[in-house]
């Protein structure tokens, strides 16, 4: 198991440690954690335990709650906070979806002990792997093809595991509805606006169902609207996504204000879509660029080269040394079938399910899978990492 500690308190520190030790958990002097350098480390570590001691002085004690919120959670990751019960403040916002138990500080080890014998439980009974896998489909500029691809993704998903959720989060231009021939009644807005009250029943509310087995979770109708979307409510909406479905693709901007942060630290794999054009390079490194110091790690993130096989466009060799890694996927341009299947409000994989175009999208589903299929999704063959039609 991968343990860490993250705790400023060094009594309590080795009373957690003796505690872990005696459950045969073991947690090594370099998984000890100050709180400002938490978020960077965990974001490079599958983590199974974290157990955070909140500090006693009350803004090291915020601070350590801002860096629950932002800290990158992996599927089945276990978060545990360590703190006085007396302050019915902090244990409201540690419990609103940043921990998984709050252990009163003045009852340590009958606390840990009762939380350890629940996680050790969840674990027997395999409901960790009930959490969502989220895959953030990224374009680094416009016309890159990523909400078609984010809708045509979530489409083969949903057909593998009977359903996938699809958040648009191009707050501005989100077509994801057009795009399957849908008609919101709500959107993210409504969902924020309800932040304090929001629970499954209300999110599942909030989604748009297609035949397909897609749940859509739209953008905003109105501009006006998009001032109403809180990074609290994008981060709540995600924890529910992932509690709810298997799948969760989100169609994201790149704009990386806070709210779009929020779903970059959920992710489990990042698709950064382009184009093999200089403009779309150019852009490609500069989100890599900004990416790393939000410590979004680099294995997490795959190139998708979209539109391949236009005349006069870079060479991928050149693409790949440019950005200093390699195109793990590459959808061929197919503009008339596309054009036809948007148009037609149908996805390309149910509109042409034997183009060419649909087969690769079917194999980019396979290698973000996560998961053993079924058999329903079309194998595709894989080398050397990559898929290439």
């Amino acid at each position: 198991m991968n343990v860490f500690l993250v705790s400023e308190n060094d009594a309590i520190t080795d009373r957690i440690q003796r505690i872990l030790f005696g459950e045969r958990l073991e947690c090594p002097a370099s998984h000890l954690l100050s709180i400002d350098l938490a978020i960077p480390l965990l974001a490079q570590a599958e983590a199974d335990l974290v157990v955070v001691v909140l500090p006693e002085e009350p803004e090291r004690a915020v601070r350590a709650l801002d860096m629950l919120e932002h800290m990158p959670r992996h599927a089945g990751t276990r978060v545990l906070a360590v703190g006085p019960a007396s302050d019915p403040k902090v244990v409201i916002r540690a419990l609103r979806g940043l921990v998984d138990d709050y252990l009163d500080d003045a009852d340590l080890e009958g606390e840990l002990l009762s939380a350890l014998a629940r996680w050790r439980k969840t674990l027997a009974s395999g409901t960790h792997e009930a959490q969502g896998r989220v895959i953030v489909v990224l374009a680094p500029s416009g016309g890159s093809g990523s909400s078609t691809l984010s809708v045509n993704l979530a489409t083969v998903l949903a057909k593998e595991h009977k359903t996938a959720a699809l958040i648009d989060m191009k707050l501005e231009t989100g077509d994801l509805a057009a795009l399957l021939d849908l008609k919101p009644t709500y959107s993210l807005s409504d969902l924020c606006q309800h932040v304090a009250r929001m629970d499954r029943t209300l999110f599942e509310r909030t989604f748009v169902h297609h035949d397909s087995g897609v749940h859509l979770l739209a953008a905003p109708r109105h501009l006006e609207d998009i001032g109403r979307i809180t990074p609290e409510g994008i981060r709540q909406a995600m924890l529910l996504a992932r509690s709810v479905y298997p799948y969760v693709v989100v169609d994201l901007d790149h704009s990386f204000r806070e709210e779009q942060l929020q779903v970059l630290r959920q992710a489990d794999v990042v698709l950064l879509v382009l184009r093999l054009d200089f403009s779309s390079l150019r852009n490609a490194r500069r989100t890599l660029e900004y990416l790393e110091p939000l410590g979004i790690a680099r294995d997490k993130v795959r190139l998708v080269a979209n539109r391949y096989g236009q005349p006069k466009e870079v060479p991928y060799a050149k693409v790949e040394e440019a950005l200093a890694m390699k195109i793990a996927h590459f959808i061929p341009d197919d503009p008339r079938t596309v054009n036809r299947a948007n148009n037609n409000g149908v996805p390309i994989v149910l509109e042409a399910p034997s183009t060419k175009i649909s087969r690769s999208v079917t194999k980019l589903a396979i290698s973000v899978n996560g998961r053993h299929t079924n058999g329903q999704l079309t194998n595709g063959q894989l080398t050397n990492g990559r898929h290439k039609d």
